[in-house]
């Protein structure tokens, strides 16, 4: 049975030059999905895009760490993690305390980043996060408000493949695979591997994983030329050993 793969960039509405190589791998077939910055500040040039390519998938890219919330009400809750400028502080979310207030504060602000990019006309696939942030476990009873109020049942899971040289230890590797099971067992529909590109080539190119599915993770640019956008640039897939078949988020 050929292995059936995700190709999904992050960061669509982030900037032009995000926005025209993520279009440009949608063009060419080498990308399959994708998720949207709703406050990122070229969503609304990405969303005019959108209706170009009803075969693939868009996703929200939930955002806590860049740019500025959307929540219009008191942002009191989210002081920890903003900056003086009241943006979105980096990586300071995994260094504060999610108590219940923040936790209420984060799913306003998430319900307002879907509904801001439902009004633009997107239909939201599945959800995943700037910066993986959705995946912090104190987190888990927000994304379970999230699939039911707007009833969108898939989602990218922790990262579980990882090259030697930056895999992490045995017991964050188990808290990862408890966590994926715990977004399932809450009634989401997910990939079983999640990666990214380049690692996945080297690590499953000779043989075929035992699970069926697997997200690969792309962050095109434009501005940039990387060892990923060389990937993206080739037929990546005639370095595996075994069939694939590339897929989105809808037809999971």
């Amino acid at each position: 049975m050929p292995m059936r793969i995700i190709v999904n960039a992050d960061d669509l509405g982030m900037s032009d030059s995000v926005n025209q190589a993520i279009f440009e791998g949608l063009r060419r077939g080498v990308i399959t999905s994708a998720t949207l910055l709703a406050n990122g500040p070229a969503v609304q040039s990405a969303v005019r895009e959108l209706q170009r390519f009803p075969q693939y998938s868009f996703g929200v890219h939930l955002n806590l760490t860049e740019f500025e919330p959307l929540w219009g009400g008191s942002r009191a809750d989210l002081n920890a993690i903003l900056d003086k400028k009241g943006r979105f502080n980096g990586n300071s979310i995994r260094e504060v305390r999610i108590g219940i207030p923040m936790r209420g504060a984060i799913f306003r602000e998430w319900c307002c980043q879907i509904e801001s990019l439902m009004r633009l006309g997107v239909e939201p696939s599945h959800f995943d996060a700037h910066h993986h942030v959705h995946t912090i476990p104190r987190l888990l009873p927000v994304m379970a408000a999230l699939r039911r109020r707007y009833k969108i049942n898939k989602v990218r899971i922790s990262r579980n493949l990882y090259d030697a040289s930056e895999r992490p230890g045995r017991l964050l590797l188990e808290k990862k695979r408890l966590f994926n099971m715990a977004l399932r067992v809450i009634g989401f529909r997910t990939t079983r591997i999640f990666t990214d590109l380049s690692t996945y080539i080297k690590l499953c190119a000779a043989n075929q994983p035992e699970s069926e599915t697997a997200e690969l993770m792309a962050h095109p640019d434009a501005s940039q030329r990387t060892d990923e956008s060389v990937l993206l640039g080739s037929d990546w897939t005639q370095k595996l050993s075994y069939q694939t078949a590339l897929i989105n988020y809808k037809s999971l």
